[in-house]
């Protein structure tokens, strides 16, 4: 990506402000959730032994011409649409077997580390970092919270670091009148509301304990 920005050609440029502005906002195909052979899978075709037959997830964002991106529409206004998305997400909400969740236990550990090293370097340029626990409700948060509680996950991230966190189960702020239709990302208007809410609680924070900060 650095050095897609450096060498960015002319035509390059020309060509994504045209996409931007005279294709994808008129165009359907011009969509990955519309684009022909994805339209052409989620057909009701027989099950075929061997075959992948899960829902897929669908459309969920609008990303605007400058990269603005917002919970699309239709899953504010569409209760059926919600309910498949919800769907969606279920489909991987079941037991764990214990070999694969050794390997993610694994993998997390991995990760984690990473992360520790990343904010690592930031600081050591004089970057502040605060990690966020954005919400989620319903069916995601009972997954979530059943194979990958806090106590394993968020604490250990920030013990590791050293880096303060805002989680949104300790903010009630951060918890009332926001409106999630698939359980995981919020409407437009509760994603304004929330991060002017986050701000707030960031700002009053920092000032407050800045050596922490």
């Amino acid at each position: 990506m650095k050095d897609y920005v450096r060498k960015e050609s002319p035509s390059q440029r020309v060509g994504k402000w045209l996409s931007m502005r005279l294709v994808e906002p008129w165009f359907a195909f011009y969509d990955p959730d519309y684009a022909l052979f994805t339209v052409f899978r989620r057909q009701p075709w027989p099950d075929r032994p061997g075959a992948e037959n899960g829902l897929r997830v669908r459309k969920l964002s609008v990303t605007d011409a400058d990269r603005n991106n917002h919970m699309w529409h239709r899953l504010e206004t569409d209760a059926a649409y919600a309910a498949l998305m919800q769907r969606t997400w279920a489909e991987d909400f079941g037991d764990i077997p214990d070999d694969d969740l050794a390997a993610i236990r694994k993998t997390q550990d991995e990760h984690i580390a990473r992360t520790v090293a990343a904010v690592d370097k930031l600081r050591a340029r004089g970057v502040p970092v605060v990690f966020v626990r954005d919400p989620s409700i319903a069916g995601y948060l009972t997954f979530e919270d059943r194979w990958f509680p806090r106590a394993t996950t968020w604490d250990v991230l920030l013990e590791r670091t050293g880096a303060p966190g805002i989680h949104f189960q300790d903010y009630p702020e951060l918890q009332q009148g926001y409106l999630l239709p698939e359980w995981s990302h919020m409407t437009t208007e509760s994603a304004q509301r929330y991060t002017a809410a986050l701000y707030a609680i960031m700002t009053r924070d920092a000032s407050s304990t800045p050596g922490k900060w």
